[in-house]
C-alpha cells in the first residue's frame, strides 16, 4: 500500500510539474484554392477520438457544403454533410450515426432532406 500512495503522489507531482509542455490533442489544417472557390479542412486528434471536416466556398455563386465527421475509441461514428446552392435555391443535409463497433452498420441511423427556398 505505502507503494501505491508513493506512486500516486510522483505521478501528481510530475503532472504539475509538466502540464505546460503536454499537448494533448493534435490539430491540422489546410486551406487552397479549388475550381472557383475554396476549400479548407482539417483533423482534430485526441487520445480516443478524432475528428475531421471539410468545407467549401465559392464566391463566384454563394455555394457552400460543409461535412464533418468523426469516431471515438467506443466505436461510435458519425458524419453530417450540408450544402446550399443560392443559384437553385437547394438545401441539402445528410448524416450517419453509428452506435458502435459490434452493432451492424445499418444498426444505427440516417436521415437526409432536401429542400427547395423561396419556391
Amino acid at each position: 500500500m505505502k507503494r501505491f500512495v508513493t506512486a500516486a503522489a510522483l505521478a501528481v507531482v510530475l503532472s504539475f510539474a509538466f502540464a505546460e509542455t503536454a499537448n494533448a490533442q493534435i490539430v491540422y489544417g489546410y486551406s487552397a484554392p479549388r475550381g472557383a472557390g475554396i476549400v479548407s479542412g482539417g483533423t482534430y486528434l485526441s487520445p480516443g477520438l478524432q475528428q475531421g471536416y471539410n468545407s467549401y466556398y465559392s464566391p463566384y455563386n454563394g455555394m457552400v457544403m460543409n461535412q464533418v465527421y468523426g469516431r471515438n475509441f467506443l466505436g461510435q461514428a458519425y458524419g453530417q454533410t450540408y450544402a446550399y446552392n443560392p443559384w437553385t435555391g437547394l438545401n441539402y443535409i445528410s448524416g450517419f450515426y453509428q452506435p458502435n463497433y459490434w452493432v451492424n452498420p445499418y444498426g444505427g441511423y440516417s436521415w437526409s432532406t432536401l429542400r427547395r427556398w423561396g419556391w
